[in-house]
């Protein structure tokens, strides 16, 4: 069984299979139909048979990488036209979260961006108008992505607990409240970030960006956070870009925003999500649109820090009118960066468990809230400058990070493009150790559960310690 569907046969490419149907989010729609694989090797060649309630389709392809992936577009098509849709929708047989790394690969490859865009066009047929975002994206961001030091470095921070749990949140991370450890946890995570200065002086480490996220990190009492955001603010250099996620109003104190400003933070994330407060009842946050206006104002009028805003598309109980709100506020205030989200109903969240699909906005909808977004936001000066995509996203669309001039979050580019290596702090959190020009991955995962993450965190800091001698070749 794999991701609901019958399997047999070997891994690679059942993985095919899970990749497209899964990414791809072709049955979030809909009740999950009956379907039978039977993967097989058949002298040099890949042989899949697929059964999608009693209709059959074989589909063959060369035991390579290439061949895989020529499978699982054929494949891709098949599971759309059987569901009536076009062949192709705009971003055509193209899955997965990163399209704009493909991009930088052919980029790599052919030395420009048109013919980078031209080979994803021929291969995976994606729409000119998807191609045009990608090629806009690409050109922005890669004096970002052009090789450096490879002891150039970002840092995530990651708090993995929030006040209230919004029902379109997938994430196995707690309320903070109920969570009866709060002193050990905040005592684990100092050891955590005491050992990452350790780290970033003992092998020359330039840290170029730091991202505290989450979950909220603002959910935590104000001496917490300031004791955390202390302790990462020597491991981040001032001057260079230092993030805060403050989604919440609710859980950000005029003290906590003292605490940023002393710390040398220069960013923060204001989330709201939706400028409706019905909305925002229905989705679980626990502040107001009043809220919302209230911080952003007190930021403005007493702080230089860049703001994001975060948006999302299909959302319960959610019309035209009510993206029309939303720009309209961004429009008027004009926040640094806009994130359009496009919601992806995710197994495990309570938007998914508690059947509330049937208050979701349909595809189309979501569609034409999405693209008059971007045209509002163009028309305001903002260019976009990242993207990617999750499983069971509305419409197969995605998500846009738009800035305005000379304001991108460069730790969101480095996150997406997986060009610079990325050391993690806190449960829940990976690092991930890269190099050109292969960028292939040394990885560790931080345990999700926290008290495993307090319970192990010396053998997991020495496990990061022998990540780094072997990437830096420390004998």
């Amino acid at each position: 069984m794999l991701n609901g569907y019958h399997y047999k046969g070997p891994l690679p490419l059942g993985s095919v299979v899970a990749h497209n149907c899964g990414a791809a989010g072709l049955f979030s729609d809909a009740v999950n139909p009956d379907v039978v694989l039977d993967a097989v090797e058949n002298g040099d060649s890949y042989v899949l048979s697929v059964r999608v309630d009693g209709i059959e389709r074989t589909f063959t392809g060369a035991i390579t990488s290439l061949g895989r992936r020529h499978i699982g577009q054929a494949l891709l098509v098949f599971l759309r036209e059987l569901q009536g849709l076009p062949s192709y929708n705009e971003w055509g047989t193209m899955v997965g979260v990163r399209p704009t790394k493909l991009l930088h690969k052919y980029i790599d490859t052919y030395g420009s961006v048109e013919e980078a865009t031209r080979h994803i066009r021929d291969e995976f047929s994606v729409s000119m108008e998807k191609l045009d975002t990608l090629a806009a994206i690409g050109v922005y961001q890669r004096p970002f992505v052009e090789v450096g030091d490879d002891r150039d470095v970002s840092i995530y921070c990651g708090i993995p607990f929030c006040e209230t749990r919004c029902v379109y949140c997938s994430f196995p991370y707690g309320l903070y409240q109920q969570y009866p450890q709060q002193d050990l946890f905040i005592n684990t995570l100092m050891m955590d970030i005491d050992d990452m200065v350790s780290l970033c002086e003992s092998y020359g480490l330039n840290v170029k960006t730091l991202y505290m996220g989450g979950g909220t990190p603002t959910i935590l009492d104000n001496d917490s956070f300031d004791t955390v955001l202390r302790g990462l603010s020597r491991i981040v250099p001032k001057g260079r870009e230092f993030t805060v996620e403050a989604g919440r109003p609710d859980s950000v104190t005029k003290e906590k925003i003292k605490s940023m400003e002393s710390c040398h933070v220069n960013r923060i994330s204001i989330n709201p999500q939706t400028m409706d407060d019905t909305i925002l009842r229905a989705i679980g946050r626990g502040h107001t649109v009043q809220d919302i206006d209230d911080m952003y104002r007190y930021v403005r009028k007493h702080t230089k820090l860049v703001v994001n805003m975060d948006f999302i598309a299909g959302l319960p109980h959610q019309q035209m009118i009510h993206m029309v709100d939303n720009m309209d506020y961004i429009c008027q205030n004009l926040p640094e960066n806009v994130t359009i989200h496009t919601l992806a109903i995710k197994r495990g969240s309570p938007l998914y468990d508690l059947q509330m699909q049937e208050h979701v906005p349909n595809e189309s909808l979501v569609r034409d809230m999405v693209q008059y977004a971007k045209e509002r936001l163009e028309v305001a000066g903002y260019v976009p400058y990242y993207l990617y995509r999750q499983q069971y996203m509305k419409g197969q669309l995605e998500n846009i990070g738009y800035t305005l001039p000379g304001k991108a979050c460069e730790y969101n580019i480095n996150i997406m493009e997986e060009r610079q290596t990325i050391m993690s702090i806190g449960p829940g959190s990976s690092s991930k150790w890269m190099r050109a020009p292969l960028f292939r991955q040394k990885k560790q995962h931080m345990p999700k559960d926290v008290d495993v993450y307090n319970a192990t965190i010396q053998s997991l800091l020495n496990k990061r310690h022998a990540l780094c001698d072997s990437f830096w070749e420390v004998q």
